[in-house]
């Protein structure tokens, strides 16, 4: 397994652990949690180095990078908050199934 890899998907779990939401995010999260993890997130796929080039790109690099640049198409996506949620459970199982187990 590649160091590099796993330093920065542990670092993108980490905001999980630090709100207290590793793998309940889902359903019980607040608004302002739940959004303040959303932007933490984002910013920390389109921050990763190696790992990005191993992330699936049309699930987690593409929307991630959209939202960013502020795309329309994408921020509305997001706006809704179930589709923040799925994504945040996506990209969280599956970094926690290839990283989390260490």
């Amino acid at each position: 397994m590649n160091k590099a890899h796993s330093a920065e998907a542990q670092k993108i779990l980490n905001i999980y652990r630090f709100y207290q939401k590793d793998g309940n995010l889902y359903l019980t999260a607040d608004d302002e949690t739940l959004d303040a993890i959303f932007e933490a997130v984002v910013d920390a796929i389109n921050d990763c180095g190696p790992l990005k080039a191993t992330l699936p790109y049309n699930e987690f690099v593409h929307p991630s990078k959209m939202t960013a640049e502020g795309d329309p198409g994408w921020v509305g996506h997001f706006e809704e908050r179930d589709n923040r949620r799925f994504f945040l459970s996506d990209i969280h199982d599956y970094l926690y199934l290839l990283y989390g187990r260490q």
